[in-house]
């Protein structure tokens, strides 16, 4: 069960650090050469898609077998093992956070701007670039996560409850 857990917080936590990679290596960039307007309202388009089944499953999927295994590791006595899986939870859940205290709330606000109003475009090159930023942590977070739920089912077996 152990090992299915942590294949399934892996995986999970490798396709939200995917996609926030492909966000800040290619996505973003591609949207700050764009005309504001057009720039605007594409991302408009993408946080409409990204709340659908695929990536909710990922990121709440995540968060789900990540919050257990922190729950484990600060349980009492543990072993490496059940010490680098809370760990990776953490640093998964560190990313959670982020997400919502951080790229929601710009996002509620790209979603009400109006692309063609002009008064929209300096708020916009601001939330390229903080947005980016904040994005790129999320997603070494989400690969730091991935490598110590990885460690972890190397390391060996749990402790005992």
């Amino acid at each position: 069960m152990r090992i299915a857990l942590l294949a399934a917080g892996g995986v999970t936590a490798m396709v939200t650090a995917v996609v926030y990679t492909h966000f800040s290596a290619a996505v973003m960039p591609r949207l700050a050469r764009l005309a504001p307007a057009q720039g605007i309202s594409t991302m408009q388009r993408f946080n409409r898609t990204a709340v659908r089944p695929p990536f909710m499953t990922s990121f709440f999927g995540a968060a789900a077998v990540s919050a257990w295994f922190v729950y484990r590791a600060a349980g009492g006595p543990r072993s490496l093992s059940d010490l680098l899986a809370g760990a990776g939870g953490a640093a998964y859940l560190a990313g959670f956070a982020l997400t919502v205290v951080y790229h929601v709330p710009r996002n509620n606000q790209v979603d009400a701007m109006d692309p063609a109003d002009p008064s929209s475009w300096p708020a916009w090159n601001r939330y390229l670039r903080e947005w980016t930023k904040g994005n790129s942590v999320r997603a070494v977070l989400s690969g730091v996560a991935v490598g110590l739920f990885a460690a972890s089912a190397v390391t060996g077996a749990p402790a005992e409850l």
